[in-house]
Parts: C-alpha cells; structure tokens; sequence
C-alpha cells in the first residue's frame, strides 16, 4: 500500500495561485457528492437531510473562501518580495506595520513604485470581501444584534459575492466570481 505522503503534492509558495483552482475543483467535487446524497435520501429522511447537506454545503464553501483569501494574501506577499530582491531594496514588507493585502498594496506604492489605483471597483470589491473574510474569521457567520453588525449585515445583503440566510452564504458561482475578482487583482497587481 502507498504512504498517504507519497500522494501529497505541496506547490512552492511562488505557485500558490495554482491552490485556487484546486480549492475550486475540490469544491465543485464535494458539492456534487452532497447533492448526491439528497437525490438518494428517502422521503422521510429527506428534510433533516436537506439541512444537514446544506449547513455541511455552506461550511465547506465559507472554508473555501477563507482559505482562497490567503492564498491570494500569500501571492501578493511573494510578488512583493520578488519585486524587493529583484530591486535590492532594503525595507521588506514586514518592516511595514500592517498585515496581509494591505500592506502589500502599500509596499507595492510606497516603496517599490508601483502606481495601482486603489479606488477601481476591483479593490474596492477585493476590500469587502476582505470585511467578509474578517467577520467570518472573528466572529462566524452569524450576526448579533450590535449596530455594527447590523450595518455590516446590510452592507453584505446587497452584494453579489454572499447571500444571506441570515448567516453568510456561499454558492459556486458566487465562489467563481470571487476568484475571478482575484485574477483582476492580480493582474492589475502584477503591472
């Protein structure tokens, strides 16, 4: 029998981009084998089924999505630091205070030159999934009845990118167009 190791492929960190399609196709799998199992389910069992496919379809989708955005955090990182090496520049992007994206745009225009318009509707859309990536990292998918999150909740309803039942959602296609969002960026990154 083959050692679960020697099925294991890591993509070098230069490569990380290539995981969102992985992340994709593992999605598109996974969602097919849940709907499977309602069109199999008999009557009966049929509506606690139903709910139970649904929350474990929603679970897998938001991981998807959390997991897509540090790909796309990491592939910002890498060009950053490619870009430093390949320009001798001492300052690093850790160097600078902030974290993930944002500190890579800001590197990006402040210490390599690079001129990106931060207020093209790609950022601005790459900067709300970057609030609904964080609310579902610090506070789940639901929504208490802070005014804060009841402008976020509002905020989210009327995007394309979630849907909310009333915890935030995720179709495929919902899940596509994000990483579409993220090729626009990357290439306008890239620049």
């Amino acid at each position: 029998m083959t050692e679960i190791n020697n099925l294991t492929y890591d993509v070098p960190r230069f490569l990380s981009f290539i995981e969102l399609a992985y992340l994709f196709e593992a999605a598109k799998l996974a969602d097919t084998e849940l709907a499977k199992k309602i069109v199999d389910a008999d009557l009966v069992d049929k509506r606690d089924l139903i709910g139970n496919v649904n929350a474990t379809r929603q679970s897998l989708l938001r991981s998807v999505f959390i997991s897509s955005y540090a790909v796309l955090e990491q592939h910002f990182d890498e060009i950053a630091y490619m870009e430093r090496e390949s320009q001798k520049i001492m300052l690093a992007p850790s160097d600078l205070k902030d974290h993930g994206i944002t500190r890579s745009l800001k590197y990006s225009k402040k210490v390599l030159g690079k001129e990106l318009d931060e207020n093209a509707s790609h950022w601005k859309e790459l900067k709300f999934l970057q609030e609904v990536r964080n609310h579902l990292v610090h506070y789940g998918s639901g929504f208490d009845d802070s005014t804060e999150h009841e402008k976020r909740y509002m905020k989210f309803k009327n995007s394309d990118y979630v849907t909310l039942r009333p915890s935030i959602c995720f179709s495929l296609e919902q899940i596509a167009k994000i990483f579409e969002l993220y090729q626009i960026c990357i290439d306008d990154f890239n620049k």
